[in-house]
């Protein structure tokens, strides 16, 4: 397999796996699945607008599903997902927000889309204008678009891509206990550190404080003293492991809470989406940059090898029985075969479909 296909083939996989996640939050996509996990729309949001310049469609369906269902979302935690990005790829997401700011929540949006903005305008060239959308198979850019027809939000970050006109307005999201649970805390017990916590607790044995604020990427001295405010309800548990102090909760009490439809509920997998989508971030550039000469052999490889590492460590945390991942020691072309298997084991991991 030639490093050109190799590259082409992974981002098929990765934007079906999008399309697929979206699918699962409203967006009108291709498939109706539901999977085992706990669904991450920060996270994913950020990771979404960078793959999504190689499909337009899904880049706006995303933003007609923020028209509808932004409101719903952590600003301050999508603010300390997109500080892993680079300015770059920062400035994508500044331009969806002013998107929704024009058009549907100015308030909630508007600090993010501002640091977004002074964070590109510090870079060099920062007024050279670039085109949105890319083509798959090679990453050219589109050709620009005409002056009348530029869409001016996109245009505040020198993103060159055509008007948005007549966009679909996207679904609102099924709340559920499983896929969408962090979307049945947030209005239960507001957006930010206490629904984060809860989420954690419900879905693992227990935690401390800094491996929750780590999942769930937000600062942990906020999550500390939420714990402290929880533990005061006696329904989030304190007990000693080691030298520190673990929060942890009865799982059956409160599932049959959150059971709504008297149903008893199998509790979702936990999977710390914002490692995972910075590993196949990595993945990608890596294979792009392979693609394109831009590094060394060995620099290319080991970085590849590192992302998939990072990947096989979360999958089987949450119980996923994957095959190994390649070795540095074969050649390139079986290097990359056993990647792409292994990388469509992650992909097509368990999902079940929806009732008719």
């Amino acid at each position: 397999m030639s490093l050109a296909n190799f590259r082409l083939a992974f981002l098929d996989q990765l934007l079906a796996f999008l399309w697929r996640q979206w699918s699962q939050l409203g967006v009108l996509g291709e498939t109706a699945v539901e999977d085992e996990w706990v669904l991450d729309p920060e996270a994913l949001l950020a990771f979404s607008l960078q793959l999504a310049r190689y499909e337009p469609r899904l880049f706006d369906e995303i933003l007609s599903w923020l028209l509808i269902n932004g409101d719903k979302l952590d600003a301050s935690r999508l603010k300390n997902i997109v500080k892993q990005y680079s300015a770059n790829e920062t400035r994508i997401i500044g331009a969806a927000l002013q998107f929704v700011i024009r058009h549907a929540d100015k308030r909630k949006w508007d600090n993010l889309a501002s640091y977004c903005a002074q964070l590109w305008k510090k870079q060099p060239r920062a007024d050279s204008v670039e085109p949105l959308f890319r083509r798959r198979e090679d990453g050219v850019p589109y050709p620009l678009v005409g002056l009348k027809e530029k869409d001016p939000d996109f245009s505040l970050f020198f993103l060159d891509r055509p008007l948005l006109q007549g966009f679909k307005e996207s679904r609102a999201i099924s709340v559920n206990a499983r896929t969408h649970l962090r979307f049945l805390l947030r209005p239960l017990f507001g957006i930010g550190g206490r629904a984060e916590c809860l989420l954690y607790l419900l879905t693992h044995e227990g935690g401390r404080p800094r491996d929750i604020s780590e999942a769930a990427g937000l600062f942990w001295l906020g999550i500390q003293q939420t714990l402290k405010d929880l533990s005061n309800s006696g329904l989030v548990l304190t007990r000693q492991k080691g030298k520190r102090v673990e929060y942890w909760l009865s799982h059956k009490r409160w599932w049959d809470f959150l059971s709504f439809t008297g149903q008893e509920i199998v509790p979702p997998k936990w999977l710390n989406w914002i490692a995972i989508y910075s590993a196949l971030w990595t993945v990608w550039q890596t294979l792009d940059s392979l693609a394109r000469g831009a590094e060394s052999d060995y620099l290319k490889a080991s970085k590849l090898h590192d992302s998939l590492e990072v990947l096989e460590r979360e999958f089987t945390r949450a119980g996923y029985d994957l095959p190994r991942i390649p070795s540095m020691g074969l050649t390139p072309d079986l290097y990359q075969h056993t990647a792409i298997q292994f990388l469509d084991q992650i992909f097509k991991v368990q999902c079940v479909p929806t009732a008719p």
